[in-house]
């Protein structure tokens, strides 16, 4: 099982551009079905992220971060934005 730290650095690889979706490699079971979910206030985009594998539904969940420019987001006062979140395992 990957730590925190292998999960942070999968993490910073979407902030740097790449898609909500097939994100690369998951660090727990390798396969190409890692999903990003910014949950921000709308105006400051600072919130947390939800970052899992579709896959093994391993992953983290980071509070305080800014979601990137371009990047999908979703209300952070808004109950139905977990929704479609599946209950994955999260690496603390």
């Amino acid at each position: 099982m990957a730590d925190r730290e292998a999960w942070l650095k999968a993490l910073a690889l979407v902030a740097d551009g790449r898609p909500v979706t097939g994100n690369g490699l998951c660090p727990d079971c390798g396969q190409d079905q890692l999903e990003v979910r910014y949950i921000v206030d709308p105006n400051s985009r600072i919130g947390y992220a939800l970052f899992w594998c579709g896959a093994c539904l391993h992953g983290i969940m980071v509070s305080r971060v800014r979601a990137p420019e371009g990047m999908p987001t979703w209300p952070i006062d808004d109950p139905g934005s977990t929704a479609g979140v599946p209950n994955f395992i999260r690496h603390d």
